[in-house]
């Protein structure tokens, strides 16, 4: 199967579109076959267009080492993930959010993912304004699918939909 680039909108006054390369996807498909029935995800590393509005996202981080996952739940660890920022940094790339997987399951968030998404957002040293989401779900070997979310600090969550290209 051949793996696009995938691109979400959001529709209304405020307007964010998130790129996701197929690198990416590739990365996060990876990571879910090797989590099995368990839950797993990492971090999105990217950078933003000049005016802000675009989220370029080139890489999904593996499960750091002291994350915590089971068949319904996931808690992203720590561990290496300073240096590694770090380095992208250098390079002009950043944290830009959060993505994980939903195994057998629909890509939509649940009420922990909008919480800890809000937390992240709130938090100043995520130096994140607005961290995006991204879930897979379903059958990494087979039929799978993407969502995507916006959180901006201090406001609520714009659920971005797929433009099919």
């Amino acid at each position: 199967m051949s793996i696009k680039d995938a691109t979400f909108s959001s529709e209304g006054a405020l307007f964010y579109t998130v790129v996701i390369s197929s690198s990416t996807i590739e990365q996060m498909v990876s990571e879910c076959l090797k989590a099995g029935v368990n839950e797993t995800g990492g971090i999105l590393i990217g950078s933003y267009s000049e005016d802000s509005s675009t989220a370029m996202i080139v890489e999904a981080t593996t499960r750091p080492a002291d994350s915590l996952a089971g068949r319904t739940t996931f808690q992203r660890g720590v561990r290496g993930l300073r240096p590694l920022l770090h380095a992208r940094w250098k390079t002009g790339l950043y944290y830009v959010g959060e993505w994980h997987f939903h195994p057998g399951g629909s890509p939509e968030p649940s009420g922990d993912d909008f919480r800890s998404m809000t937390s992240i957002a709130a938090n100043p040293d995520y130096q994140c304004l607005e961290p995006v989401m991204i879930i897979l779900g379903g059958d990494p070997a087979g039929s799978y699918s993407l969502s995507a979310s916006v959180f901006p600090r201090g406001d609520g969550p714009i659920r971005l939909r797929e433009v099919l290209i």
